[in-house]
């Protein structure tokens, strides 16, 4: 018997005789199915009827092939199986009521044929007709053992001799065998089939759905990282800008003392620094977000960028009373992005200052760890509150004031902390609440 489709060439020649799968439907390709393996099957009944002497039998088999060519050709080519279905039970019916008579009736094999085409019409019929189906096949064979029973000459032995009948039954129940394997087995793969790629396309839906989750995620933190920005533009930079404003409006109204002048002066240059200090934050942040991020990883000299980290902020130190030291070898580099660096260095040392009491100390170290090399941050300030450790570097912790009540700078420290992890590099902390805080930061060395 002929296999069902399998791979390679195999299973090019099956699609082309039972339709490629995106353009037949599963009924469709199993009737094409069951019209070739049925050819197959009367070849070999004709043969075999010749050889037992059945001659009737083997014009009713070259009969049913004709029809049968007719059916798969419109199957096949013109998609018209529905009909065909019914032609094919009703000629099936026909030539076994007629092989019934002619062919030793309950001595002969036809009663067994009988399932051949009950299966077929289970298996590729519409559930909706399933009864229709099965009282036709009862009916018609209890009638046919009925009508045997009444008249045993309707059904005469026809076998020449006993092995003919054994043949003849073995061939029969061979062929009903191999018919119910085929059809089962090919209906079976195609079923798998089916379910396999409508297991493919659930897994595809779910990985689209989780990607979606994902997305409106990302949107949603996104949303609230840009509602959070807004309010730090509005308020952070908002404030000092009207202080500004004050200030200048105080000098240009005003008759002030030198000594008020000059208090005003200073206050009007801290509250301009910060103002600088927080749009070059903002400004940072933005284009990395806007534009992505840009890192241009080269050797640095650990040194340079401290040194002009702190010698923008000694006035500030100096009017605090704070005293503001480093200890750096000239000679140590690391690998990192300059400007990210220096960005990130100048937010620490001004925090740290801010926070530091007046008369207290600021003071810059170099750390090396196994494979890296950075520095730490001392300051002999107020240390950070346990319950604000967790969000440090997120845009949930709000600016605070420092121990003067200099206005924070806003984004700082989680510019810090993305800054860091683009150059490859790590940020972390101590503190110990009231007695000061440790800012580590470290990156990948070159030479010691």
């Amino acid at each position: 018997m002929s296999k069902d489709p399998g791979t390679g060439n195999g299973k090019r020649i099956w699609d082309q005789l039972t339709g490629d799968r995106a353009e037949f439907s599963m009924e469709n390709r199993a009737f094409n199915y069951v019209c070739v393996i049925t050819f197959i099957i009367l070849f070999y009944c004709f043969l075999f009827d010749l050889y037992i002497a059945q001659a009737i039998m083997a014009w009713v088999i070259v009969a049913l092939v004709i029809v049968l060519s007719i059916l798969y050709y419109y199957s096949r080519f013109k998609k018209k199986f529905h009909t065909g279905i019914l032609i094919y039970a009703a000629c099936s019916y026909l030539a076994l009521i007629l092989n019934y008579y002619t062919n030793s009736g309950i001595t002969g094999p036809t009663i067994c044929l009988f399932f051949l085409t009950f299966q077929l019409l289970i298996a590729i019929g519409k559930p909706k007709q399933y009864k229709i189906w099965i009282t036709l096949h009862l009916t018609i064979v209890l009638l046919l053992l009925l009508s045997e029973f009444l008249h045993p000459s309707w059904a005469p032995d026809t076998y020449p001799d006993r092995k003919d009948r054994f043949l003849d039954m073995a061939f029969s129940y061979v062929a009903v065998i191999a018919f119910i394997f085929s059809i089962t087995n090919h209906l079976r793969k195609y079923y798998d089939s089916e379910r396999k790629v409508a297991e493919e396309r659930a897994l595809t839906l779910s990985e689209q759905n989780k990607q979606i989750v994902v997305q409106n995620h990302s949107l949603e933190k996104a949303d609230e990282e840009k509602n959070k920005l807004f309010s730090i533009i509005s308020h952070d930079l908002k404030t000092p800008l009207d202080s500004i404003m004050g200030y200048l409006e105080v000098l240009s109204r005003q008759t002030l003392s030198d000594q008020e002048k000059t208090e005003m002066e200073d206050e009007l240059l801290q509250q301009t620094k910060y103002t600088s200090d927080l749009l070059l934050n903002l400004l940072s942040w933005a284009r990395a977000q806007m534009h992505g991020v840009t890192v241009n990883l080269t050797p640095i000299h650990l040194r340079d960028i401290v040194e002009k980290a702190t010698s923008g902020k000694v006035s500030f130190a100096a009017k605090k009373g704070i005293k503001l030291t480093y200890s750096i070898d000239p000679g140590i580099e690391i690998i990192g992005d300059k400007d990210m660096l220096d960005i990130v260095v100048r937010n620490l040392v001004n925090n740290a200052i801010k926070f530091t009491n007046p008369g207290g100390e600021v003071f810059i170290k170099l750390y090396k760890g196994v494979n890296e090399t950075g520095i730490s941050i001392h300051d002999t300030g107020v240390g950070i509150p346990v319950e604000k450790r967790d969000e440090i570097f997120t845009l949930k912790t709000r600016s605070t004031y420092g121990t003067n009540n200099e206005k924070g700078i806003g984004l700082g420290l989680m510019i810090c902390k993305e800054f860091m992890e683009y150059q490859h590099g790590k940020i972390w902390f101590e503190s110990k609440e009231g007695a000061g805080s440790v800012f580590y930061v470290t990156l990948p060395q070159t030479k010691i």
